[in-house]
């Protein structure tokens, strides 16, 4: 997982270290930890911790945007190859026509890939190269297969027909399956941000007011003052036990939406701290509702 953030941040343009974002990742998350321990106040942690996964996450999703770009072409580009090469050109001449197309990052790639043909590489690795620079599984299954290709001289203009239909089914694929977990992914997000915190900060609310109404026991005499004050150690216990409860399942959520909706365990750090600051403030809300209702 450490291997892929690397390189998807990487591709994404970042000029400094991936390594030096997941520091500063985490100096923000030990900084919420010790605001934690400094006030008992969780809004800290969770502060803390949306604001890590921020730092981690945008690098890694301009990586992924560039990365997606390349994908969503590259069943169209294979197929323009196959025609040049059909016409009798060279594999340079069918490279440097991607290039000049319109294939947003795709066609800079092979830009890229075409300096480096004028360089003396080859065709086959040139494309190798760009597979591993993209850290694409499309293009590394396409490399593979031109490379064995080209080796044993099949006829390399029909395996990239076979290539471009096969990447356009597998993209395809994927973009089926974000729509059609649409309604799972949507009531997963309800039910684990919003509805379940803020239930459970409705429960934590009516166990405050009840603590309210205890102190006038305390004044009638019903109620002992050491009594009352167990009573009110076991709810601060009890809403500091469900406030951690709703951080991780909210996390934890976050992950299990990412590996439905996207199929990639790795984007949970971007749904994560959406879900945790959902939650967040749904629980709270759940609270602050009901004493504001009973005037607690």
């Amino acid at each position: 997982m450490m291997d892929e953030y690397v390189k998807v941040v990487r591709y994404g343009g970042l000029r400094v270290d991936p390594r030096l974002v997941l520091v500063l990742a985490a100096l923000f998350f030990l900084g919420g930890i010790a605001g934690y321990f400094l006030t008992g106040d969780f809004l800290y942690f969770v502060l803390g911790l949306v604001l890590a996964d921020a730092v981690a996450a945008v690098p890694y999703l301009m990586g992924r945007k560039r990365i997606d770009e390349v994908e969503e072409n590259l069943a169209d580009a294979l197929r323009q190859i196959s025609a040049v090469l059909r016409s009798g050109a060279t594999f340079e001449v069918a490279v440097r026509e991607i290039a000049v197309s319109d294939y947003g990052q795709l066609s800079r790639e092979f830009s890229r890939m075409l300096k480096e043909m004028e360089g003396g590489k080859s065709f086959i690795a040139a494309f190798e190269s760009m597979a591993l620079r993209v850290n694409s599984p499309f293009l590394e299954k396409v490399a593979t297969i031109l490379s064995d290709a080209i080796r044993t001289g099949g006829r390399v203009a029909d395996v990239l027909d076979e290539l471009s239909e096969d990447v356009r089914k597998m993209y395809q694929i994927r973009k089926e399956r974000v729509a059609r977990t649409t309604m799972q992914f949507m009531f997963l997000a309800v039910s684990a941000a919003v509805l379940g915190p803020f239930l459970l900060g409705v429960s934590v609310g009516i166990a405050k007011f009840m603590v309210s109404t205890g102190a006038e026991l305390v004044k009638s005499g019903t109620l002992s003052l050491e009594e009352f004050q167990e009573k009110v150690n076991n709810i601060a216990a009890a809403e500091e036990i469900l406030t951690l409860f709703v951080i991780i399942e909210s996390l934890l959520s976050g992950f299990m939406a990412a590996q439905m909706r996207e199929g990639r365990i790795t984007m949970g750090f971007v749904y994560a701290p959406v879900f945790l600051l959902l939650a967040y403030i749904s629980f709270v809300g759940g609270i602050n509702t009901v004493l504001s209702l009973t005037g607690g």
